[in-house]
């Protein structure tokens, strides 16, 4: 099967800029004449990390996200800034959402979370061989104590709701193809 050709961009229209993120008007058109417009929130994009220790927990964050009015359970993430490396972003976000360093930091995937109108792409990471050495919290956030969860105990809160964020997710199918690559057992 053939891939389609890609629309090609006829126009670009700012909308709004907020800090990172910039808000566009897209005119595409597609390879049949036809036009259409597009929103899309521009963002430098982000990471995510699969903090483990040696008995394989993962240490999750609860943190307040506004857009979903509450708190919740999540593994460390940040955003990129703008030209910062993935790794260098990773290093950094560890220490200051967990307060440990990462002896090793392994990039297991990526995915765009909401591709319908964000270009967010995260990079995730498998962060290990953990050492106390906590940075401060960005002034702009509040993250809770972290809290070391079995990997059934992770997949009971999602099974139940009390994990409803969808990076999350996304890194339960990463590492589980990753334990399956390298034939780790849990």
């Amino acid at each position: 099967m053939t891939e389609a050709p890609l629309p090609v961009l006829v126009s670009s229209e700012p909308l709004v800029a907020s800090g990172y993120l910039h808000v566009v008007r897209d005119t595409i058109r597609f390879a049949n004449g036809h036009e259409a417009e597009r929103t899309v929130v521009e963002h430098p994009g982000a990471v995510a990390l699969v903090v483990t220790d040696e008995a394989g927990r993962w240490l999750l964050v609860r943190q307040y996200r506004h857009p979903a009015k509450r708190n919740l359970r999540e593994i460390p993430a940040g955003t990129r800034e703008v030209g910062e490396p993935p790794e260098l972003t990773a290093a950094r976000e560890v220490r200051e959402e967990t307060g440990f360093a990462a002896g090793k930091l392994e990039q297991i995937g990526g995915a765009f979370m909401a591709p319908g109108f964000s270009a967010e792409f995260i990079t995730f990471y498998l962060a290990t061989d953990l050492r106390a050495d906590p940075l401060p919290q960005d002034h702009d956030e509040y993250i809770e104590a972290p809290e070391w969860l079995t990997l059934d105990e992770v997949y009971g809160a999602v099974d139940d709701g009390r994990i409803e964020d969808a990076k999350t997710m996304v890194a339960l199918t990463l590492y589980a193809r990753y334990l399956a690559r390298n034939s780790v057992t849990q």
